[in-house]
C-alpha cells in the first residue's frame, strides 16, 4: 500500500497546477533577454574595437603591433584557464543544455558558471576567433532556468521546462527568432511536442525577443534587400533548388568531417596547450590583418557579400578559410558556437552557386541574395539536421516568407541527402564527444534501490522501440515503473496490457541514484528509430 501510496503522490505533483511554472518561464525569458541582449551588445563593440586598433596602418609600427599581439596571446591563455577550470562552460553549450536535460551533467557552480560563459565568450570571440553568439546565448538562458530552479526549489521536471525555455529564450535573444527558439528547443534538444512545453518556451521566447527588439529594434536580424527573383521558369527554379539541395548536403558533411577532425588534431599535437593555444590566438591575430571579414561570427559578412565584386575562385578562398579557422577557433574549447558561422558559409556557398547560374544562364543579379538565403537555410539543415528549425530560422532572421517554398525544397532536399550519408547532427555527435557525470555502478545503484524516488517524462516516437508495444512486452530496464501514459490532453494509469503508441508521453519512476544513467537510455529507446 505504501508503494501505491508513493506513486499516487508522485502523479499528484506531477498534475499539479502550472500557473507557478509559466509565471517563472516569463521572468526566465525577461532576465536572459536581458543578460543575451548585453552579450550581443557587447560583441558588436568588442567587433568595432577590433576593426578600430587592428588596422594596417599599424604594420608600419612594430611596438604597437607587438603589443597588440601580446594582447591576443594574454587573452587566449586567460580564456583557456577559465575553460579548463569550468569545463561546462567550454564551446558551443547547446551540448552541454542536452546533457543537462538528460541529467548527465550539473551546473553545480551555475552562477560562476554564467559570468565564465559570458566574459569568455566576449573576450575570445571579440579577439577575432571564428564562434558565433547563439551557442553561448543558448547557454546562458539554460543557467537562468537552472538558477530558477534552486531558487524557488522547483522539482527536477520544472527544471527541464525552464533550462528548456531559458535556452529558448537565448536563441530568441540572439537572432530576434522567438519562433526558431521555440521549435528548435523541441527538435533539437527535446525531440518531442507537448502543450506545457510549448507554453513553457513561447512565454520565454516572446519576453526576451520583446527585450531584445527594444535594444536593437524592430529590423530583422540580418538587413538584406530580398526578393525572389521571378524571371526563371518555375520549374528551372525548382531543378536549381534541387541541385542545389544536393550540393550543400556534401559540404555540410565537408564541414562536420572537418570540425571532428580538426578537434581531434588538435588534442593530439604533442605540444604544451599554452604553445597550442598562443598559436591559435597568432593566427587570429594575423587574419584579423589580412582577412578581417572572416573573423568573429562572421554576421556583418553576410550582410556586406551581396554588395562585393568578387570572383567565384576568390569565394571558394573565402569559404575554405572561414571553414578552416572556424574548426581550429572550435578545437580550443573556447566559449563560442558554430551555429553562425555556419550561416556564413552557407550564405558564402550560395552566393558561388547564384554566380554560376548567372554566369551560364545569363540570370538578373537578384538571384545572388536570392541563394544566400537558401544557402544559410540547406548548410544550417546539413549540418544539424533540423529542417524545420532551419526553414524558420531563415524566415525570421530574414524578415521574408517570399523564399518559404525555395528555402523548404533546399533544406528537405539536404535534409535527405545527408540522411542518405549517414551524417549525424553535429550536436548529438558534440554530445557524445564530451565528458559526462560519472555514473555510479550496479552495485552501489542497487544498495540505493529503496531511496528516493524521481520522475521522468519519455516522449514516444514513430517505430521506436517503444511504439505500437504493449507495457508488458517491453525491456524496461531494472527499476523502471511506468505510473502514467500522456495521449494528447488525457493522462492515466496503464495496465501491462496497455499499448503505447506514437505521440505518448510515458511517466516513468526510477529511484534517484539510477535516474541520471538511466533517462538517457529510456530517451533513446522513446525517440530512436
Amino acid at each position: 500500500m505504501s508503494r501505491k501510496r508513493e506513486i499516487k503522490n508522485h502523479v499528484e505533483l506531477l498534475q499539479k497546477g502550472n500557473r507557478g511554472l509559466y509565471g517563472l518561464s516569463l521572468l526566465v525569458g525577461v532576465i536572459t533577454g536581458v543578460i543575451v541582449s548585453i552579450y550581443r551588445y557587447g560583441l558588436g563593440v568588442a567587433g568595432n574595437l577590433r576593426e578600430h586598433y587592428i588596422s594596417r596602418e599599424f604594420l608600419t609600427n612594430p611596438s604597437k603591433l607587438l603589443l597588440i599581439w601580446g594582447i591576443f596571446i594574454v587573452i587566449g591563455l586567460f580564456v583557456d584557464y577559465l575553460s579548463r577550470k569550468f569545463p561546462t562552460t567550454g564551446g558551443s553549450g547547446i551540448p552541454q543544455v542536452k546533457a543537462l536535460i538528460l541529467r548527465k551533467l550539473d551546473y553545480i557552480f551555475w552562477i560562476k558558471e554564467l559570468l565564465v560563459k559570458f566574459f569568455g565568450g566576449l573576450l575570445g570571440i571579440g579577439a577575432g576567433l571564428s564562434l558565433g553568439r547563439e551557442g553561448p546565448s543558448v547557454q546562458l538562458g539554460s543557467y537562468i532556468g537552472y538558477g530558477f530552479t534552486k531558487i524557488f526549489k522547483r522539482n527536477y521536471t520544472d527544471e527541464k521546462y525552464l533550462v528548456t525555455a531559458g535556452s529558448s529564450a537565448g536563441l530568441a535573444g540572439a537572432f530576434g527568432a522567438p519562433l526558431a527558439g521555440v521549435v528548435f528547443s523541441m527538435e533539437e534538444l527535446h525531440r518531442f511536442f507537448s502543450s506545457k512545453l510549448i507554453i513553457c518556451t513561447f512565454l520565454a521566447s516572446i519576453c526576451s525577443n520583446f527585450v531584445a527588439r527594444r535594444i536593437f529594434g524592430m529590423d530583422p536580424s540580418f538587413n538584406l534587400n530580398v526578393k525572389y527573383p521571378t524571371d526563371v521558369n518555375p520549374y528551372f527554379q525548382f531543378l536549381f533548388f534541387i541541385v542545389f539541395g544536393i550540393v550543400i548536403a556534401f559540404f555540410g558533411k565537408l564541414f562536420t568531417v572537418s570540425l571532428v577532425k580538426t578537434q581531434d588534431i588538435f588534442k593530439d599535437i604533442k605540444l604544451p596547450r599554452s604553445i597550442k593555444i598562443s598559436s591559435v590566438m597568432t593566427l587570429s591575430f594575423i587574419i584579423c590583418f589580412i582577412m578581417p571579414d572572416i573573423t568573429g561570427g562572421g554576421h556583418h559578412l553576410v550582410e556586406e557579400l551581396p554588395h562585393l565584386n568578387q570572383t567565384i575562385l576568390f569565394l571558394l578562398l573565402v569559404f575554405v578559410v572561414k571553414l578552416l579557422f572556424t574548426t581550429i577557433s572550435y578545437a580550443t574549447g573556447f566559449q563560442g558556437g558554430i551555429f553562425l558561422p555556419m550561416l556564413v558559409l552557407g550564405a558564402i556557398l550560395g552566393k558561388i552557386y547564384a554566380l554560376t547560374l548567372i554566369t551560364t544562364f545569363n540570370l538578373h543579379s537578384d538571384f545572388v541574395i536570392h541563394y544566400m538565403i537558401l544557402g544559410m537555410a540547406g548548410f544550417f539543415v546539413a549540418v544539424v539536421r533540423a529542417p524545420i528549425t532551419g526553414v524558420i530560422l531563415i524566415l525570421e532572421m530574414t524578415g521574408s516568407f517570399d523564399h518559404l517554398l525555395a528555402i523548404a525544397t533546399v533544406s528537405i532536399v539536404a535534409y535527405y541527402i545527408t540522411d542518405i550519408l549517414k551524417l549525424e547532427p553535429i550536436y548529438e555527435i558534440l554530445y557524445d564527444r564530451m565528458p559526462k557525470k560519472k555514473i555510479e555502478d550496479d552495485l552501489e545503484e542497487d544498495r540505493h534501490e529503496h531511496h528516493e524516488k524521481t520522475l521522468i517524462c519519455i516522449p514516444v516516437s514513430a517505430e521506436s522501440e517503444f511504439d505500437e508495444k504493449l507495457i508488458r512486452d517491453v525491456a524496461w530496464p531494472k527499476n523502471t515503473l511506468v505510473v502514467a501514459i500522456r495521449r494528447g490532453e488525457t493522462e492515466y494509469i496503464p495496465k501491462g496490457s496497455s499499448k503505447i503508441l506514437a505521440g505518448d508521453v510515458l511517466v516513468l519512476l526510477l529511484p534517484e541514484k539510477q535516474a541520471d544513467k538511466l533517462n538517457e537510455t529510456l530517451f533513446k529507446m522513446g525517440t530512436s528509430h
